[in-house]
């Protein structure tokens, strides 16, 4: 039997204003909330709720043989819960049901990872007692900002007590089959979930290609993928964006009626089962051992930060955020730490690259411009805070310089 685990990422970040440079200093907020309420209702309409309520339908239906996993960041809940608390209660709805597991991840989405442990396991801990307040549920599996993975980051994502990670799983040291569970080079018990980046890219992003040879992709059509896969290929990842369904890929391509029958397929089928990486971990077997000594990312290519940090204007904005850890803790100001929060996630660096097919902002200098202002408008208000608290003292001992 193979099982199949459905995971899917739910995101939004905060988006920024477009603040000017004469602004800086004056303080000015920093987010878009318009713009943030109407992209939130956007995917809202068109993906999240009716994908909430399509699965939950299905589960009534079908009982415990559909099962899928999200991974839900803090910035999104925030959203949710400050504009538009129906959907957050959807998913509550939808995680009610016993058939979904939550993963774990850095609160909003951010390269923490790779920056500042201190600031990744603040993030994680942060979105541990989120999901618990909102969902009563406690993540074991993790899922890294776009699936950042190497072993010596698994050595901290097991410490902190995670069983598994969900990693980027094609085309790695010679790796090249990502359908079976593998165990972390770690210190500690890890165990890596490998994304099929084919299987779930042809749904994920070229479902609705028309010149894709494979257009128009059916459930039937995949199902044969599936069934076509060597029998020791027991364990198939497909990681996509829960935006997938109804607004990258709208209503009128088919695509909620494709993935409502490839689920009811998949549970009526013997030989396939929905499952969830906890439950894989207490059945499955592990195929082998896998070091990964430098990162990978979504694809699971070489280079996998390059999405991020891939030209200078990234660097410069990344170097210059992280900067600031350091005063923030000392001041330990609860806005300004928000604030950072917020500014962290990945997005903001995503949108200063060239070739990431969507930009809010125009493109990658325009990301970058938008992105320096408020970051420096933020570190005049951490400057004038910690002066603020922390004066300079004069130095009354100081002998008094003779006048002549």
């Amino acid at each position: 039997m193979t099982q199949i685990c459905l995971v899917f990422q739910v995101h939004q970040p905060y988006r920024l204003r477009n603040f000017h440079f004469f602004e800086i200093g004056a303080h000015h907020p920093k987010f878009d909330e318009k713009k943030n309420v109407s992209l939130l209702r956007q995917v809202a309409k068109n993906s999240y709720l009716p994908m909430n309520t399509l699965l939950q339908h299905l589960m009534e239906q079908h009982g415990d043989r559909i099962k899928i996993s999200l991974a839900i960041s803090g910035t999104v809940l925030d959203q949710m819960e400050t504009y538009m608390p129906e959907t957050l209660k959807s998913f509550q709805s939808l995680v009610a049901t016993g058939n979904v597991e939550l993963l774990g991840q850095p609160y909003g989405g951010s390269l923490s990872a790779i920056k500042s442990f201190n600031a990744f396991e603040e993030e994680v801990i942060a979105h541990k007692k989120r999901v618990w307040a909102l969902f009563k549920k406690r993540p074991v599996t993790f899922f890294n900002t776009g699936l950042i993975y190497l072993d010596d980051l698994g050595n901290r994502i097991s410490e902190m007590g995670f069983k598994a990670t969900v990693v980027g799983g094609n085309a790695m040291n010679g790796i090249k089959n990502p359908n079976a569970l593998y165990d972390g080079n770690t210190s500690k018990p890890l165990k890596l979930f490998l994304r099929n980046a084919s299987l779930s890219d042809d749904i994920a992003l070229r479902f609705s290609q028309t010149n894709w040879c494979e257009w128009p992709l059916t459930s039937e059509k995949y199902m044969g993928w599936l069934e076509a896969l060597p029998s020791e290929d027991s364990l198939v990842t497909l990681v996509m964006d829960y935006a997938t369904f109804g607004e990258k890929h709208g209503p009128d391509t088919g695509i909620f009626d494709f993935i409502a029958c490839l689920l009811k397929g998949l549970a009526i089928k013997g030989e396939f089962r929905l499952t969830i990486p906890k439950e894989v971990l207490q059945s499955e077997k592990v195929r082998s051992k896998l070091s990964i000594p430098g990162p990978v990312a979504w694809s699971g290519t070489p280079n996998g930060l390059s999405a991020w940090t891939g030209n200078d204007l990234q660097e410069e904005a990344i170097e210059r955020l992280y900067a600031v850890e350091n005063d923030l803790r000392t001041l330990k100001d609860s806005a300004l730490l928000k604030d950072w929060e917020y500014l962290k996630s990945a997005d903001h660096f995503l949108f200063m690259e060239g070739n990431n097919g969507y930009n809010p902002y125009g493109g990658p200098y325009d990301a970058f411009l938008r992105y320096m202002n408020v970051l420096s408008d933020f570190e005049v208000k951490i400057q004038t805070l910690y002066k603020a608290k922390h004066p300079i003292k004069k130095n009354n001992n100081a002998k008094r310089q003779k006048v002549t």
